[in-house]
């Protein structure tokens, strides 16, 4: 058997549990073709189409909470179901087709998964999200589907093209009634009967078989869909104004590709993940110094579960459809607007420096990316310029972000280039600080550093003055216990644990804040 990985396809098939609405309709059509999703297709001498529809009524089910129109009634198919496991001959439920009941009973079995509701809940309103787990579990249902069929215990040409077998005779039963040849309809009547209930056994035989393996499918996609969200919180913030910007499916996708790929960046998530929620524990055990009051207005986006109900409206009509899609397109939804107001901190930019010497590798190294990024979201938040640089023995690499900036997005970039190497010179630093950096008055000045070199007397001098003289602060932040030459030209020197995230948080807020 060959198993082929390609892109979703955009198949408008017939219902096969779900009538999905216009809106679902559209936004998965939307996510496919802008997040372009890699999905297994099971292919050799057959072709599953009904994959592709069956993960759009996912998305369907997962991003309207579960509020959907199915064809058939749950309820009903599941008495049904039960019904013909015990022997009765009961006749089809309202909107049910037997070529369709491997699917049907399918949809029943992941509803009925422990953890649905769970990965339902992580999913509603949200179209990235509610996309990323359909195709997830669309995968994981792909793999069991193509373990039946490699036991014998499921047809594939059954499930492939039975449908259409049905629908061809559907097709000649009333051309016939419509010619008035009763007799050739009654006949073809009693064949699509006969097929049916083939159909329907063959089918609904390895439906049943495959339970336990659907919840243990739609547990991993559950699992993975945690696994994704905490990441893609963690590293790039869940607050609108900070982090990466996670309401746009293309810097999602971004993301969530970054973490799949990159040991190393899983590994600053979860420090970072860390160092976030110490810094947000200690800010709540203290009175905020920041003051915040929601304003209600409109604005144009394409945030859809923001847009107001008069805009959702227009997706539900033929003519409405296509504006929807072209303000969806061009941003421009009339959307609620929440917006907080930061009092004026009157604070100049954050400078930045980070040793990474040799000396630096390993956890010194992960802790200084993490507070870097820590640190440049607080920036953020206060409307101030942040500037990183890197020294060695000479300053290596610098990234400047405005105050004005909409997010820290180009940081992670930065922050995932940098490498540790070569010796220390805080004498590069100072120089830097004095020759290459124009100060405004209130600036902060700190310097994350585990070494221990030599500054000459005219060197402290000079940078003394010069703070003076700006109104600049400088902060050390010694990883160790070699200070002696830092509290020479330092206003503060701070000594750090790296694997203390709660100190090293509150370290950093104390200078910050």
């Amino acid at each position: 058997m060959n198993i082929n990985n390609e892109f979703v396809r955009l198949i408008n098939n017939e219902p096969l549990v779900l009538a999905v609405s216009p809106l679902s309709d559209f936004l998965w059509d939307d996510f496919v073709r802008d997040a372009r999703p890699i999905v297994k297709y099971i292919e050799d001498r057959y072709n599953i189409r009904q994959l592709s529809r069956f993960g759009k009524e996912l998305f369907d089910f997962l991003y309207n909470g579960g509020q959907v129109t199915t064809v058939i009634s749950f309820d009903e198919a599941e008495a049904y179901f039960r019904a013909k496991q015990n022997g009765e001959n009961v006749a089809f439920p309202k909107g049910y087709k037997p070529e369709n009941s491997f699917w049907v009973n399918l949809f029943v079995q992941v509803c009925e998964s422990p953890v649905w509701p769970r990965l339902v809940a992580l999913s509603v309103g949200d179209q990235f999200t509610a996309g990323n787990n359909a195709v997830n579990v669309l995968n994981e249902l792909s793999e069991v589907i193509e373990a039946q069929i490699e036991q014998g215990s499921l047809d594939a040409e059954t499930l492939a093209s039975a449908g259409q077998q049905l629908q061809d005779i559907r097709e000649q039963f009333m051309e016939a009634k419509k010619e008035g040849d009763n007799a050739k309809a009654a006949e073809l009547r009693q064949k699509g009967k006969e097929l049916g209930q083939q159909i329907e056994q063959t089918l609904q035989q390895a439906g049943e078989a495959i339970q336990p393996q659907v919840d243990k499918a739609v547990d991993r996609a559950h699992q993975a869909a945690k696994d994704t969200q905490e990441a893609m919180a963690q590293l790039a913030g869940s607050e609108a104004g900070k982090g990466v910007a996670l309401n746009d499916v293309d810097q999602k996708r971004k993301l969530a590709r970054k973490l799949s790929n990159n040991p190393s960046l899983k590994a600053l998530v979860r420090k970072l993940g860390a160092l976030r929620q110490a810094w947000a524990d200690r800010k709540r055990a203290r009175k905020s110094q920041a003051s915040y009051s929601d304003i209600v207005g409109a604005k144009f986006s394409d945030e859809v579960i923001k847009a107001f109900p008069a805009e959702v409206a227009l997706a539900a009509t033929e003519q409405g459809r296509a504006l929807f899609a072209l303000k969806y397109s061009q941003k421009t939804l009339l959307t609620k607007d929440y917006e907080a107001k930061i009092k004026e901190l009157d604070k100049g930019p954050v400078v930045l420096y980070i040793d990474i010497s040799g000396s630096m590798a390993g956890e010194s190294e992960l802790w200084s990316k993490a507070i870097a990024y820590v640190v440049a979201e607080e920036c953020l938040k206060q409307n101030r310029a942040m500037h990183i640089h890197l020294f060695d023995t000479v300053i290596q690499k610098s990234i400047h972000l405005d105050k004005d900036r909409a997010n820290n997005e180009r940081l992670l970039d930065f922050v995932l280039g940098w490498t540790t190497k070569g010796g220390t010179s805080f004498c590069s630093v100072i120089d830097h600080a004095l020759t290459k950096i124009n100060f405004v008055e209130k600036a902060d000045i700190l310097m994350i550093t585990d070494g221990n070199a030599e500054v000459s007397d005219p060197f402290i001098r000079r940078l003394n003055a010069f703070k003076q003289d700006n109104g600049v602060q400088w902060n050390s932040f010694c990883i160790g216990k070699q200070a002696r030459v830092l509290k020479e030209f330092s206003d503060y020197v701070h000594t750090v644990e790296p694997s203390d995230n709660p100190g090293s948080a509150e370290l950093f807020q104390d200078v910050l804040l």
